[in-house]
């Protein structure tokens, strides 16, 4: 059985680290001379990330009432996950790219700091979080228009972000690929996946077939990364903008929640829970790694480089995980501690203060 509770699945988040394997390896056939051929694997892998990040959120949030508090704790929670190492590396990059190396991958500069410091920026990697973080806004949305139909049965903020929502998904393949709107798709159907395990509370939905499941989830995962499936799809941008990948992301997130004893084997060991753990700084660290080994050796790397490459990349990754995720989310969850005793208790007195007035008009 997985470790499961109500805020971990380790299933899920070792699915999370294999994302984060797949984008590094999409990266690493562009700067490396290895015998297999790139079908997709990066795009799959930010599918990936998508797809959980709408299952989380409905999973973990949604069930709870919309209030001042949890509104909070949930930026709180949403901020500390990405905000510590974002900001070091867009710093550093920063740095490097002005003072040090003009050609650095990451070619931040006095031009476009601000937008990447915003989360908005669109240079290399760091373009998937601008999407990422518009989705965190727009899930309160959400989560507000959802309680508002549970409590008062007014369905009016529910049909008015579906309407939004059409209008977006009929025009993704417009829009710029930073903006919401080009992967909105891939979060709603992560989104509806997570309600819908959310309602079912047990874990044991028939072990063998789940792991007929599992089998053909992954055996279609592997055709497809080896180009043995034919996909129609000439770029990653009908990649990003096709609704049958995100249908696909979500029920590859929704099964995983489950356990069965090949996904325990592929997904529950524990070196990819502890790439799972440490995916987002893999995901940031990944480029400018194959950039450092590119300069120090121009021609393309073999084969029997590939190993001692991966295994650079995952120690700067937990390097930068205990010292920079671990610490600097334990500060942000500290001073949101200290901003929910002394702030948040402020709206509650004025909501009971206007609920007073109220009373007293109507008497």
């Amino acid at each position: 059985m997985p470790a499961m509770n109500q805020t971990r699945i380790d299933a899920i988040t070792g699915l999370r680290g294999m994302a984060a394997l797949l984008v590094v390896y999409g990266h690493s056939v562009e700067w490396f001379s290895l015998p297999w051929e790139n079908h997709f694997s990066g795009e799959i892998g930010v599918m990936i990330f998508f797809s959980l990040s709408g299952f989380l959120m409905a999973y973990l949030y949604l069930g709870k009432q919309f209030s001042a508090l949890n509104v909070t704790e949930y930026a709180i929670s949403r901020f500390s996950r990405i905000a510590p190492a974002y900001l070091v590396i867009v710093l550093l990059s920063l740095f490097i790219y002005t003072k040090i190396d003009p050609h650095f991958v990451y070619d931040i500069s006095a031009k476009n700091i601000l937008r990447h410091l915003l989360f908005s920026g669109n240079v290399s990697v760091f373009w998937s979080i601008t999407p990422e973080v518009e989705f965190y806004f727009l899930f309160v949305l959400v989560w507000a228009a959802a309680s508002r139909y549970v409590n008062r049965l007014d369905i009016l903020g529910l049909v008015f972000l579906a309407l939004c929502c059409m209008i977006l998904l009929s025009y993704r393949a417009s829009f710029p690929g930073t903006f919401i709107g080009s992967k909105l798709h891939y979060f709603l159907f992560g989104v509806i996946a997570g309600i819908i395990r959310s309602k079912i509370r047990s874990d044991r939905q028939g072990p063998k077939s789940l792991t007929v499941l599992h089998a053909l989830l992954i055996a279609s995962t592997v055709l497809m990364l080896g180009g043995w499936l034919s996909l129609p799809f000439a770029s990653n941008n009908d990649f990003y903008s096709s609704i049958m990948t995100a249908i696909f992301g979500a029920l590859l997130v929704f099964s995983l929640s489950f356990s069965s004893a090949l996904g325990a084997v592929v997904f529950e060991n524990k070196f990819i829970v502890l790439c799972g753990e440490c995916s987002f700084s893999i995901y940031l660290l990944h480029m400018p790694v194959i950039y450092l080994v590119h300069k120090l050796h121009p021609e393309p790397l073999q084969l029997i480089f590939l190993l001692p490459f991966t295994v650079f990349v995952l120690l700067s990754s937990w390097l930068n995980f205990q010292l920079i995720e671990k610490p600097g989310a334990r500060f942000i969850k500290s001073v949101g501690i200290v901003f929910k005793r002394t702030v948040i208790p402020l709206f509650a007195l004025a909501s009971n203060s206007r609920s007073v007035t109220t009373e007293r008009e109507i008497r």
